[in-house]
């Protein structure tokens, strides 16, 4: 093995490919190469992560703001580790490939792989191949590159071991006799000779691995503590409905303190800042968008997504795709004068939609032949329709969600009533002798337009006619009847018709009412 710092996992697939290597040599039964192919793809799985550790260790180097002349040379030199091993590993890959690769060109996999025991010897031990003398050889001349590169004091040993370097294999005469690829390839099965080569990789990357951390030491190169660890719920959905099931999945997050990463959503960055977690300061960016979407589904959900990235000093992290979920919005007309619109009149309206708390983006909208509308304040509104139906469109941040449709009624008519001073006149008694005047008053019935419409109900009398025992027409320009003027005696009759009636409107505008129903007919008594 190699003389780097071994994880637990390498040391366990480097004693497991020793074995299997040993029982090998034992001639044990075929089923060995079996575990071989096991082996092999653990193998390929470690060198992928290798491989990443490695570049990730680069970019930690590369990211030194020093300009000392030790660590800029340190710097060049861990580029150039890097680019051996690169070319030193896709060498073996090629190698792998050319051992599983038979006499008739046709690659081995599978079973035929596994079931091949002679394929890899033709290849390596061939006399008239250079295959196996030249990997003996591109061996030798990696390790001598990177101890020319690195120019330790413990340089790295040799990469092309023989028997009599592994202590397995020690007091084997047989194994002992033989060079190195003699020992590697005699009577190895190829599915074997794959794993080899594999592990050899693996050997490769951490001779580099051991390489860049004592570049890496030189350059100062970031290397990231997590010293906060902070417990983290991510749930399935953050809104659930009652009786629903919440599921989210726990975990622990990370950071190192002292560390401030730079944030970004898509590619806009955004603002990071201590934040407190569970008592627990880290460093956290703010995420705050306006939810929107189009392509709800039947059940007005819209599965919508953003990317965020972070970028830690040297070591960028890949994006993230971030999968939410937006309710189609609905919106919900909260008044009880909501029920009844009359045509020319204001009925104000509170509008809100469930779960959403700003109200300052929605609007209503009315076809200009329909009315118009009023926004008072985030939520509520006034709505003075003009036909029959009305259709309120709502609009939420400049998106239409959906048409409310009301059905709208004339004003009520109202009846007369007939005031002397303070007091009411009962029309059926008749009017006192001797009253100097009356005022007829408009007297609303529907109390309901009455309470919810206080700035169109003010009702008024613009006019009437006025004949005393039928004679001759009498205009009066108000609601207000001078009976003194007329010499009326006890047993007169007075005839009050064509009364009209007139309000102000929510808009501020006049409006005319029917009054139809003001029509009064009373004696003197």
């Amino acid at each position: 093995m190699a003389g780097g710092k071994e994880t637990p996992r390498q040391k366990m697939i480097g004693m497991m490919y020793l074995v299997l290597t040993a029982l090998l040599a034992l001639n044990v039964s075929s089923a060995i190469l079996e575990k071989f192919a096991i082996v092999n793809t653990t193998l390929e799985n470690l060198v992928d992560e290798d491989k990443e550790k490695n570049e990730a260790k680069l970019s930690a180097i590369e990211s030194s703001k020093s300009n000392e002349a030790k660590v800029l040379d340190a710097i060049e030199r861990a580029k150039k580790v890097r680019e051996l091993t690169k070319g030193m590993i896709s060498y073996l890959d090629v190698l792998k490939k050319e051992i599983k690769t038979s006499a008739d060109k046709q690659i081995l996999e599978g079973e035929d792989l596994v079931a091949n025991t002679n394929n890899a010897e033709e290849v390596m031990l061939n006399e008239n191949k250079p295959t196996g003398p030249e990997y003996e050889k591109k061996l030798k001349s990696y390790v001598k590159d990177l101890n020319g590169i690195m120019n330790l004091k413990n340089p790295f040993g040799k990469l092309n071991k023989k028997a009599e370097d592994f202590k397995e294999f020690s007091g084997d005469t047989h194994q002992t006799s033989k060079n190195f690829l003699e020992f590697a390839f005699e009577g190895t099965p190829t599915m074997a000779a794959v794993a080899m080569i594999s592990q050899m990789q693996t050997e490769v990357l951490e001779y580099e691995a051991t390489a860049l951390d004592s570049l890496n030491k030189i350059t100062k190169g970031v290397v990231y503590e997590v010293d906060q660890l902070v417990p983290m719920v991510q749930a399935e959905s953050n809104t659930v409905v009652a009786g629903g099931t919440y599921e989210g999945n726990l975990f622990v997050a990370g950071a190192a303190s002292g560390v401030t990463p730079e944030m970004f959503m898509g590619n806009s960055p955004i603002k990071v800042e201590d934040t407190d977690f569970s008592g627990i300061k880290i460093k956290a960016g703010k995420i705050s968008f306006k939810a929107a979407a189009s392509n709800y589904g039947p059940d007005g959900v819209a599965k919508m997504s953003y990317t965020v990235k972070i970028n830690l000093p040297g070591k960028p992290l890949p994006p993230k795709a971030i999968d939410y979920k937006v309710l189609r919005p609905v919106a919900v007309f909260g008044s009880a004068a909501s029920a009844t619109l009359y045509r020319d009149c204001g009925t104000e309206v509170n509008v809100s939609i469930q779960g959403l708390t700003d109200l300052s983006g929605l609007d209503l909208n009315i076809p200009a032949e329909q009315g118009k509308a009023f926004k008072l304040a985030p939520g509520k509104f006034a709505i003075l329709p003009t036909r029959a139906q009305c259709n309120v469109n709502v609009i939420l941040n400049g998106q239409s969600i959906g048409v409310q449709k009301f059905e709208t009624q004339d004003v009520p008519m109202p009846i007369a009533k007939l005031m002397s001073g303070p007091s009411t006149i009962d029309i059926a008694k008749g009017v006192p002798a001797g009253t100097a005047s009356i005022r007829v008053e408009p007297e609303i019935i529907d109390q309901i337009f009455a309470k919810n419409n206080n700035r169109d109900n003010k009702y008024y009398v613009s006019g009437l006619i006025l004949q005393i025992n039928g004679g001759s027409p009498i205009t009066i320009r108000s609601g207000t009847v001078p009976l003194s003027q007329y010499n009326l005696r006890k047993g007169d009759n007075i005839s009050i018709s064509q009364v009209q009636v007139q309000r102000p409107s929510y808009d501020g505008s006049t409006k005319q009412v029917n009054g139809s129903k003001m029509n009064v007919n009373c004696r003197i008594n």
